[in-house]
């Protein structure tokens, strides 16, 4: 599990690293190195994980090596996510408060404070991260572990297919804008000086799949191209980066030697190579291409090859292609010189597969279905709905669930097979745990559990003395008729600020949920998950809520006497799910509902169809939220505002699931809506909310 948690914290580092260089994300006066150095220390101790891995099954002291590496990663990962999180809550702060227009002297002083204070807090913890993981980086040696990237292991296979410079040009689509941009650099026309000492290197960046290959291959089979250059090398790099390999692959393209002198090179020190390389490029003007570059722990090794370049003539060039930005850098790319290659549109892909698929036939039905795949080719912004479905369609296959149930075609709930559930937990070992309550004091094991089920007994109240839960990231809680207090709720806010996941279940009928959540719940910035369905009692919730700027589901379905939402829901940009069918003290929906733009699932939406109002949620706003995949809604007014109601724009929407209830007419609320006429699936309800065993999870 550490390699899963480490590649995790790089991703981080890597967004941390690019906003750094936007400079959004300044902290104070030496942070920006502290975090480069723990993204160094992490590729390094990276590269022995798979073998760290293998021998703490049989050595214990690897064990404990490798735990301490995990506690400082789940840590290192806290503080990005606060780091980030911090510096988005201080922007929309700054928005709000311009928008109020206070006194600019006012706001610059308290604003400022602040700020300074909560960056230095976050600067010094991420300075005592790095000086733990100094020592975990330095404790290795003594285990004597093998070099490997158990990272490199999943993500990049060690039998790629090796490239070439030669293909059919007359094939290729598009990248008309990024040749020209790269031939620029080649020519010299950047508007950077020329020295005999600067080696241009310019970086093609993108995700698998994108062309970045088939780019490269456009620009070295241009006439033009062949011309201006001496000599064109082609170099597929593909595995972990290795000095002598590419050096001997450089004077293949150079000399091109036969026989014994190619046989000759197998034994050649790297010494000797360079020198060799050095010796022939010598007043040659080249072009260097370096395809499918990806180890981002090679920057010392590239250094020798590429002193060894600057021997050939001014005007020589080198390229190289990358899914990683930092290895694009490492190479020696300023940020003006990596082309970040974008998705080709619907109409480049429709080319491709019409190219591939067709081959100059012409068929309707084929071409209906050819435009259909071109949608998906390449799209490296599915949505992670889409991902995490197909993911699991594939573990059905393999039977890795059972017990499913169903409502209205879709799946309710499943149940993972006990045997994988008993080998998970093993892997696991204690991150995962449950207990049972039955005191008013929970102590939780803070040097392992990261995760808890908490099983209250009857008649005992949610604990308000907590232990050792500082760095608990989920929290499930089940009670029958136990208490769950205002001070308790307080007391977990103040201990458990580290939680992703936090839930109430509650079977039907024995809510004990109190009426209102207290404003502590603003310091659960991480929090991603907050289940609070059937809680019976609850009244109101809190505007401090609106600071959680990272969660992404807020179910309250079946909250009966829930009255509104926070005023300031529009703060919660990264939501995805929102829960309230079943809602039925809920009359309407703040305004704020329609900045909410990353919503896939909506239920218990109540949008007013008579007019558009300024401060309740109307048909209209709909036409902001481009990305819904199931909206419930409850249509509400006496008539429907017909020019409102078009600008909701679900003529735009073809993978829409709609369910509809209201007291206006069916026949009129779909002419109103016009959804399109190829959307998957339409309902209509008498009364609205779903029963609790027809609960959409």
């Amino acid at each position: 599990m550490v390699d899963a948690i480490i590649s995790f914290v790089l991703d981080q580092l890597k967004t941390t690293i690019v906003d750094k260089a936007s400079e959004e994300v300044g902290l104070l006066v030496g942070i920006e190195e502290e975090v480069e150095k723990l993204e160094r220390n992490l590729r390094l101790i990276n590269t022995v994980l798979r073998d760290a891995e293998e021998k703490k099954r049989r050595d214990d002291l690897v064990k404990e090596w490798l735990d301490s590496l995990k506690e400082a990663s789940y840590d290192m990962g806290d503080a990005l996510d606060e780091w980030r999180t911090t510096v988005e809550i201080e922007a929309l702060e700054a928005q709000n408060a311009a928008s109020r227009k206070r006194k600019l002297c006012n706001f610059i002083s308290s604003f400022s404070i602040g700020r300074v204070y909560t960056r230095r807090k976050i600067a010094l913890n991420v300075k005592e991260i790095n000086q733990r993981l100094d020592d975990i980086v330095k404790e290795k040696e003594k285990y004597q572990l093998q070099l490997m990237s158990i990272c490199n292991t999943i993500n990049h296979p060690q039998q790629r297919p090796e490239t070439s410079s030669f293909v059919d040009v007359s094939k290729l689509c598009g990248r008309g804008k990024e040749k020209a941009e790269i031939l620029n650099y080649l020519w010299g026309r950047s508007g950077e000086e020329e020295t005999v000492e600067l080696i241009t290197t310019i970086s093609i960046v993108g995700m698998g799949g994108l062309g970045k290959t088939a780019l490269a291959q456009l620009i070295c089979n241009d006439d033009d191209v062949k011309g201006h250059f001496d000599r064109v090398i082609w170099v597929c790099v593909s595995d972990l980066f290795n000095e002598r390999r590419v050096a001997r692959a450089i004077i293949q393209g150079l000399e091109k030697p036969t026989g014994a002198a190619a046989y000759g090179l197998e034994s050649n020190p790297l010494q000797v190579l360079l020198e060799r390389i050095s010796s022939y490029i010598q007043g040659m003007k080249y072009f260097l291409v370096l395809d499918d570059v990806w180890d981002g722990n090679k920057g010392e090794r590239w250094e020798g090859l590429k002193t060894t370049f600057k021997f050939g003539a001014p005007g020589s060039r080198i390229l190289v292609t990358t899914r990683d930005a930092e290895v694009a850098k490492m190479m020696g790319s300023s940020s003006s010189q990596i082309i970040f290659l974008e998705k080709l549109t619907d109409e480049q892909c429709w080319s491709i597969v019409k190219h591939i698929a067709l081959e100059g036939r012409h068929d309707q039905n084929l071409e209906k279905i050819g435009r259909e795949i071109a949608e998906k080719w390449s799209d490296g912004n599915a949505d992670l709905e889409s991902k995490g479905e197909e993911y699991f369609r594939i573990l059905v296959d393999r039977s890795f669930f059972q017990d499913f149930r169903m409502f209205e075609g879709e799946l309710l709930c499943c149940k993972m097979h006990d045997i994988l559930h008993d080998f998970a937990s093993h892997l696991a070992e204690n991150e995962f745990a449950m207990k049972e309550i039955n005191s008013d004091h929970l102590t939780v094991d803070g040097s392992k559990n990261r995760h808890l089920r908490v099983m209250i007994d009857a008649r005992i109240p949610f604990p308000t003395s907590i232990s050792g839960a500082e760095k608990l990231r989920t929290l499930i809680t089940f009670t029958r008729e136990g208490a769950l207090t205002y001070e308790a709720l307080g007391s977990l806010f103040n201990h458990c600020r580290r939680l992703r996941v936090l839930s109430f279940a509650w079977p039907d009928g024995t809510d004990h949920l109190c009426k209102e959540i207290p404003e502590g719940i603003g310091k659960l910035i991480h929090l991603r998950f907050f289940h609070l369905g059937s809680s019976q009692k609850l009244e109101r919730l809190p505007e401090a809520l609106c600071n959680l700027l990272n969660l992404e589901c807020l179910d309250l379905w079946n909250c009966g006497n829930l009255k509104r939402l926070p005023d300031s829901i529009g703060k919660l940009i990264n939501l995805r799910y929102l829960y309230t069918a079943g809602c039925s003290a809920l009359t309407q929906y703040p305004k704020g509902v329609q900045k909410l733009t990353s919503l896939r699932y909506l239920s218990g939406l109540i949008a007013r169809a008579d007019r558009n109002d300024a401060k309740e949620f109307c048909l209209a706003d709909l036409g902001n939220l481009k990305h819904l995949r199931v909206l419930h809604l409850k249509v509400v007014g006496n008539s429907i505002d017909m020019e409102q109601a078009g600008k909701a724009q679900l003529q735009d929407t073809q993978s829409l699931h709609i369910f509809l209830a209201g007291s206006i007419q069916r026949a009129d609320i779909i002419e109103a809506l016009y959804p399109h006429r190829n959307i998957p699936y339409l309902r209509f309800y008498s009364d609205y909310g779903f029963g609790p065993s027809e609960r959409k999870r």
